[in-house]
């Protein structure tokens, strides 16, 4: 099924944006969950919006939500050439929500191994004072599903972040959290340069060190509902590289070196594929975070 564009100007106005959060899914193969989880987010107390960005699954994933987007305006679907990259999707959820004009997100697995049902605690939190509510498997009330080898190695990995890092949290690489996009520089996780799992744990130690303040809350992690798992065991050996990276590198974040304060300048439109999703690193290579190649 076709669905058009998103356009900044869709009709929709910024203070209905700037009241609404905006739930973010990246999904790749997740068919035989995307349907239940967007009936379960959609029929929420708190009104919210979703923004689908699919890598081309094969499954034909995009297909259920561009046909649930067809009938229904709260539901975004962005649909990129390829796989590309868990982290590259939610940096490219982060900037879209940016420009257009949302002030809080909600990012979280498309499998159901964090429940809907937690998003108004998280988003509770931040009108509580918080600017990050972190889903926390590890802080006092937390649980956790994985047995075995995956719950050694998760709770290991939080573990040793915490240690190496020496920041007050508990919980790192957990994707569930809600943030207030106003206390974010901009920038600040859009131009990352993790485009697979170690996104988490970068997103997380930039806010930390950022001085943001950060709540967790703690919620019921469960193995997913159904399909499996897609995460390559090379991102063990490359969430550690990380890990060590961000021990040695306290490099201070700049914000008027990235993205520009115009977020619907056209300037920000990809000279390769067209899309309103080019950002400038760090390197002043201009990149698109939809097709991920260099625009010129």
């Amino acid at each position: 099924m076709h669905i058009p564009d998103l356009k900044i100007d869709d009709g929709m106005s910024a203070a209905v944006r700037r009241g609404r959060p905006l739930v973010f899914l990246a999904t790749y193969n997740e068919r035989s969950n995307i349907g239940a989880l967007l009936d379960a987010i959609l029929d929420l107390p708190i009104h919210c919006d979703v923004l689908v960005i699919d890598d081309n699954s094969p499954d034909g994933t995009g297909d259920v939500v561009a046909e649930r987007a067809a009938a229904d305006p709260r539901v975004g679907l962005v649909v990129r050439p390829q796989r590309l990259g868990i982290g590259s999707a939610h940096r490219l959820g982060w900037l879209h929500a940016r420009r257009f004009g949302y002030s809080r997100i909600v990012t979280m697995d498309a499998d159901f191994s964090h429940h809907p049902s937690d998003i108004p605690r998280l988003l509770h939190a931040l009108d509580e004072g918080a600017d990050v509510a972190l889903g926390s498997r590890f802080t006092p009330g937390g649980k956790l599903d994985y047995q075995g080898w995956r719950l050694f190695l998760s709770r290991a990995a939080n573990w040793l972040a915490r240690k190496a890092l020496r920041l007050p949290l508990m919980e790192y690489t957990n994707s569930f959290r809600a943030v207030r996009l106003d206390k974010l520089p901009l920038g600040l996780i859009e131009n990352t340069a993790n485009n697979g799992y170690g996104f988490f744990l970068t997103e997380t130690v930039r806010m930390a060190r950022q001085g943001l303040r950060i709540v967790e809350v703690p919620i019921h992690f469960r193995d997913r509902n159904a399909g499996r798992s897609k995460m390559p065991k090379f991102q063990i050996v490359l969430g550690a590289a990380n890990l060590f990276y961000l021990v040695f590198n306290r490099q201070t974040f700049k914000a008027d070196e990235v993205l520009g304060d115009a977020l619907g300048d056209a300037r920000f439109e990809c000279g390769r594929c067209g899309k309103p999703y080019v950002i400038t690193m760090r390197s002043n290579v201009r990149k698109c975070l939809f097709c991920m190649r260099a625009s010129g």
